[in-house]
């Protein structure tokens, strides 16, 4: 700034007027300071206001130019073609039926299995739809109930006045709530893997009656009626049963424990055998039919954005059953194991499948299973068992 220029004439007169003033910038506290006589006001336009392009913006000026800003933004988004995001499109890995990828452990399993089902039905927005019903419970039910029969156990383990714990025995709380816990997946997988293995399964009650020794063991249970028309089910129930862990009676007693279980709401994922012939398991070209499934991937989601422009709440999965030929062209593609809801999206999936080219490799599977997930599983509250 130059020597001469008003605004450092005005600078250098208020540096000069500060310490009479009593202005100390940064200076620590300290005592009070003794007040100083009177003093002649600075003369007229010694402090002169800053300059207009240095004056700092007011509060209507700041909102005034917010809201400009907001109206520019809003006219430049409103002339803008909208984005359009792609659809949520999982590609599972292929795989062939006999071996359809699962967790280990059979609770995992089981679990996995159910979320494939969940998936397999997918849903809609029409309220009659099954996934939209109220109470749609998809995995299978389990209900257990206990009634002792011969012998006596305390409605609640008795409190122990030494310790102010319970006493570590029987009752009727504890039996009803271990045959629950520890029956509950025992139970469903003897329903599950029978249904997997011949299809649909009724369901129906079996009660049984077995002895309670006092170290808490479960002897042979014996069946006292049924309506399960699956022996298989019934003898696995029975099987089981034993298993359930226990706490020790005072004394020996007689339990009934009655098990209800039926179908879940989406249908099981089938888990065929494989092939008796060894020549006939063969793996899947993972490598290939991958490579074709992500080469249509844009088309397979413009499939779906056809089904979203119909319902907007539409998801799913849908599983297609795929054959090559000799010449490594699709012989044949079907939906298999799922239901997808929209129908023309299954269709369109389909002939984009059918139009593979693969070249055949030797020792790989001419026939398997591709997968896709489309969109997203809404949330929902669970379910209670009946």
């Amino acid at each position: 700034m130059l020597a001469g220029h008003p605004l450092s004439r005005a600078l250098a007169s208020a540096a000069a007027w500060l310490p009479v003033l009593g202005v100390h910038a940064c200076a620590p506290a300290g005592p009070t300071p003794t007040p100083l006589p009177p003093t002649t006001a600075p003369p007229v336009g010694a402090l002169r206001e800053p300059a207009p392009a240095e004056a700092a913006p007011t509060t209507e000026a700041t909102e005034a130019g917010v809201a400009d800003a907001a109206d520019a933004a809003s006219h430049d988004a409103s002339d803008a073609p909208a984005m359009k995001l792609a659809p949520e499109l999982t590609l599972e890995k292929p795989f062939v039926a006999w071996a359809r990828p699962r967790p280990k452990g059979d609770v995992a399993a089981g679990a996995h299995d159910e979320l494939v089902a969940r998936w397999n039905l997918g849903g809609t927005s029409s309220p009659e739809y099954p996934s939209s019903r109220p109470g749609f419970h998809p995995g299978t039910r389990v209900k257990v109930d206990t009634r002792v029969v011969a012998g006596r156990l305390p409605k609640t383990a008795p409190v122990d006045r030494r310790t102010g714990k319970p006493a570590v025995v029987l009752s009727e709380t504890s039996l009803l709530a271990r045959a629950r816990k520890h029956g509950y997946w025992r139970y469903r997988l003897c329903f599950e893997r029978v249904a997997q293995e011949v299809g649909k399964v009724e369901g129906g009650e079996t009660v049984l009656r077995f002895a309670v020794d006092p170290r808490g063991r479960i002897g042979t249970p014996q069946v006292l009626r049924t309506k399960l028309k699956a022996a298989e089910v019934v003898a696995c129930l029975a099987a089981k049963t034993p298993e359930i862990e226990l706490l020790p009676p005072s004394r020996r007693l007689t339990v009934e424990l009655a098990v209800q279980v039926w179908p879940g709401d989406a249908p099981l994922p089938s888990l065929p055998p494989p092939p008796s012939d060894p020549a006939l398991n063969l793996p899947v070209d993972s490598d290939a039919v991958t490579a074709a499934l992500e080469q249509e991937r844009g088309a397979f989601e413009r499939c779906y954005s056809e089904g979203l422009g119909r319902d907007p709440a539409l998801w799913g999965r849908l599983q297609a059953h795929v054959e090559l030929g000799p010449a490594g062209g699709v012989s044949r593609a079907r939906e298999t194991e799922s239901r997808f809801p929209d129908p023309e999206v299954s269709r369109c999936v389909l002939g984009r499948i059918r139009a593979w080219r693969i070249a055949p490799r030797a020792g790989h599977a001419r026939s398997f299973e591709v997968a896709l997930r489309l969109g997203r599983e809404p949330e929902r509250p669970a379910a209670a068992t009946p």
